[in-house]
């Protein structure tokens, strides 16, 4: 294996594993009544899409 196809492969799992737990933070502050704390959410939801940025960028044209 080459290691952008290493860093892609790398990056599209992280991408979809933060993308997966900012989901699973959002059910839960939905059944939450008063204050929620979001930092999960907000990293994970931020850190997702940075790594959807890095997948564009490995993937060949």
């Amino acid at each position: 294996m080459n290691l952008p196809l290493i860093g892609l492969l790398i990056s599209y799992s992280m991408a979809l594993y933060l993308f997966s737990i900012a989901f699973y933070e959002a059910i839960k502050f939905s059944r939450e009544k008063g204050k929620v704390n979001g930092t999960t959410f907000l990293f994970s939801f931020t850190f997702a899409l940075i790594f959807t940025r890095i997948t564009y960028l490995f993937h060949p044209y």
